[in-house]
């Protein structure tokens, strides 16, 4: 189907990404965490292969300290994105 697929800016050409390992491993260490309980709330921005941007949250969200460690994260990602330029 996406051969028919037509782009505005030349032709079109599907990502293909493979998985990336350091991600997995990061996953499968904060799903052993909520399993055991020492995680309760989670917060998180995805990017998908396509450039989209997601997010999502569940469990224990609502507290000062989620607030402050987003702020720290969102900075830290800002000086990522930054640095690239």
């Amino acid at each position: 189907m996406s051969a028919k697929v037509v782009g505005l800016f030349g032709s079109y050409d599907p990502v293909h990404s493979e998985p990336n390992p350091k991600l997995v491993e990061e996953l499968e260490r904060l799903l052993e965490a909520a399993r055991a309980g020492e995680i309760v709330g989670l917060t998180g921005a995805y990017l998908h292969r396509e450039h989209a941007v997601s997010y999502s949250y569940a469990g224990a969200i609502g507290t000062f300290g989620m607030l402050g460690a987003l702020d720290c994260l969102s900075e830290r990602v800002r000086h990522i994105v930054m640095s690239r330029d």
